[in-house]
């Protein structure tokens, strides 16, 4: 019998660390999963244990090749959350400070007082000065953590997106790398020339000698050795941009990815012209020729993590519960969730969650109401941003990830849009994308893996009620951001 071979997709995600291992016809044949979520010990801050992190991740791994065995996996393919930074000693591996979220803002103050204008940095790197990016968090450890300031002294500090500390564990100290997706979101990276630019190292006082070797997305990243095994890296990249390379999101299209945060993915083309201010310039992941794309990105800092939020407050119910909620709620409450400030096109991280509407007869459904439909306006704010500068955001809009499952969600994401949703049956388009990557190296046919629509979701109100409801959204959050919190 001929023996089974599978493409092996690692996805640390915010979350959870999962471990997919994915047949020659694109199904999911295995995967390994566990929870893996940050700690927020204080206002402002999400970090992990470096070592636990790992462990989690190589966890999952090795009881997936345990199951279908790794002689049976052509290659591994590894996708991480962007902008959280891992810093280690390079002579011992050992973990030299928490690593911080790409939710953590601790770095505020270092963001602030890097001598560059938010201009130049949009024009340099297509982001923006904020904590929530690495540069300004690898700062603040330096400035803060004896330990990290000792390893840049003696020659042995490292410091790297999530991936890219997993490569260099999987490879045991051999390669130290990662690609341009996950570069990028350390805003140290010039995304013209896709090198370190000496002007944002120099702002962010940050050493260019402690940062990765760059790649592309489908590059040669070392060996994992499994029990006498020795399995092919062939794919890094950042979730976002794996989730898009399995939609295949054509020039002028827009994706939703829903997760613990909430990303609009706007496909701008291959030309390096596109900056919007108030919105990311992203790149796409890259052939291992270096071609990419442009995407036009405008992050939601908070969507599954307002759920999270609702349960910390003692407001509790299950996932699966939410559409029942929702169906239920006779008055659902206005919430504005900036948990950790407000991403695109605002930009603001001194907000905090505000609430309105609520009374006496306020219940547990209005709440969860009023935050599926915050994570909705959210997403039509970034929308309608790029429809007033010329962007159609137009008829289909695809949708994926785990909160894609939440149907009053995606309805709501209808009647604002005024568009046709097309909802994606897999929402594990991350591991599947960076699987897909690593399929297209290893020789396999994957013109099958194409992302199938579960459902299409029509607007249910005219426009001019959507429009309505839209304007009521928009007085709320002025008056939410002049009210102080």
């Amino acid at each position: 019998m001929q023996k089974k071979q599978f493409i092996v997709a690692l996805d640390q995600g915010t979350s959870a660390s999962r471990a997919v291992a994915v047949a020659p016809d694109g199904s999911i044949y295995a995967q390994k999963k566990i929870s893996f979520c940050p700690t927020r010990t204080a206002e402002g801050f999400s970090e992990y244990d470096a070592q636990s992190l790992a462990d989690s991740q190589l966890g999952v791994l090795n009881a997936l090749l345990d199951e279908i065995g790794p002689q049976n996996v052509l290659s591994l393919a590894v996708t991480s959350q962007r902008s959280t930074v891992v810093l280690w000693d390079g002579r011992t591996g050992h973990p030299l400070a928490p690593v911080l979220t790409w939710e953590d803002g601790r770095a505020f103050a270092e963001a602030n007082r890097a001598p560059i204008s938010q201009e130049e940095v949009h024009t340099l790197t297509g982001l923006y000065k904020t904590p929530y990016f690495s540069a300004p968090k690898i700062a603040w450890c330096l400035r803060h953590i004896p330990q990290v300031r000792l390893a840049l002294e003696t020659g042995n500090l490292l410091a790297a997106p999530v991936a890219s500390f997993l490569i260099w564990k999987m490879t045991k100290g051999k390669i130290f790398a990662t690609d341009f997706t996950l570069a990028q979101r350390m805003l140290l990276l010039d995304i013209r020339t896709r090198n370190w630019s000496e002007k944002l190292c120099r702002a962010f006082a940050v050493d260019s000698s402690i940062l990765p070797y760059v790649y592309p997305s489908v590059a040669d990243y070392g060996f994992y050795e499994y029990n006498g095994i020795s399995i092919p890296i062939t794919v890094c990249t950042g979730d976002q941009q794996a989730s898009v390379a399995f939609t295949q999101l054509s020039v002028g299209e827009s994706l939703i990815n829903y997760g613990t945060g909430a990303f609009l993915m706007y496909n701008a083309g291959p030309k390096e012209s596109v900056f919007l201010p108030g919105l990311l310039t992203s790149l796409s992941v890259s052939r291992p020729d270096g071609s990419c794309d442009f995407l036009l990105e405008g992050p939601v800092n908070a969507a599954g993590s307002v759920f999270q939020w609702l349960n910390a407050q003692g407001i509790s119910f299950v996932p699966q519960e939410i559409d029942r909620l929702c169906k239920e709620s006779k008055n659902p409450i206005w919430f504005f969730p900036a948990l950790g400030g407000l991403g695109a096109p605002y930009w603001d991280f001194a907000l905090s969650p505000v609430a309105a509407g609520l009374s006496v007869l306020t219940r547990k459904e209005d709440w969860v109401a009023g935050a599926v439909r915050s994570v909705g306006f959210l997403l039509a704010d970034i929308a309608a941003y790029l429809r007033v500068n010329g962007f159609s955001v137009s008829s289909p809009v695809r949708v994926s990830g785990g909160l894609s499952k939440i149907k009053e969600l995606v309805q709501h994401q209808a009647d604002l849009f005024q568009t046709e949703i097309l909802l994606l049956r897999e929402t594990e388009s991350t591991v599947l994308g960076a699987a897909r990557l690593a399929a297209e190296k290893a020789g396999w046919n994957v013109a099958s893996w194409k992302p199938v629509v579960a459902e299409k979701v029509f607007p249910s109100v005219s426009e001019v009620e959507a429009a309505a409801l839209y304007n009521r959204w928009k007085m709320f959050t002025v008056w939410c951001k002049e009210y102080p919190n």
